[in-house]
């Protein structure tokens, strides 16, 4: 018995060690932004602990206000599929997603400029994608798959278009087995989708998006 109890409290121990740790770790192999588009973020967790990440400055300067406005309408239905995964909540997961493709449905995008639109379409579709096989998933597990794709493209409208706020960039070393995974948030506090209600403050900012 004693054996076990101690087998149980160092897989435990060894679990937040790579939470804590992962920070350093994924910013090394991330680091595709130059460093005059960086500084550094200062803002503090719901905890009191501060953000040391790189900013990052959106590509197009002269989004317009209307784009904007479908973007954080995006982020907006992104969020509620997050938080959703976050309380294991396959359902409403599937109801944040749902509402995401009917925003894009209902965007024109034949009013950005050429490069603009070049842009969010390569993005979007791949978002419309991952976002269409949340609904059609059969459990939560399968829509944590299906999110970390949706996060990935996400974050490149994001990195592109901007939201006209601080949107953050956080990353959970355990996901999938520790393969890893990231996601976006809306605040400096951890609020881990892939883990859920096991593990929710896993993770750490690994950019903040500006």
């Amino acid at each position: 018995m004693k054996q076990i109890v101690i087998a149980i409290l160092v897989i435990s121990a060894i679990t937040v060690t790579a939470c804590n740790s992962s920070g350093n770790q994924t910013s090394e192999k991330k680091d595709s932004t130059s460093h005059d588009q960086m500084a550094m973020d200062s803002n503090k967790t719901t905890s009191g602990e501060k953000v040391n990440a790189p900013v990052v400055k959106a590509s197009f300067t002269n989004v317009s206000k209307d784009a904007t406005a479908h973007i954080n309408e995006v982020l907006s239905h992104y969020f509620h599929v997050k938080h959703a995964l976050t309380k294991d909540d396959s359902a409403e997961a599937k109801n944040g997603a749902t509402m995401l493709l009917q925003v894009i449905s209902q965007f024109d995008n034949s009013t950005l400029p050429a490069d603009q639109k070049a842009e969010y379409t390569k993005h979007i579709n791949a978002i419309k994608e991952h976002a269409d096989a949340i609904v059609k998933s059969a459990d939560v597990e399968a829509e944590r798959m299906h999110f970390a794709e949706l996060s990935t493209h996400t974050y490149e409208l994001l990195k592109a278009f901007g939201a006209g706020k601080k949107i953050y960039y956080d990353h959970c070393p355990m996901a999938f087995n520790s393969k890893g995974a990231n996601w976006l948030n809306d605040v400096a506090a951890i609020q881990n989708p892939y883990m859920g209600t096991k593990m929710p403050e896993c993770g750490s900012v690994e950019q903040v998006i500006e």
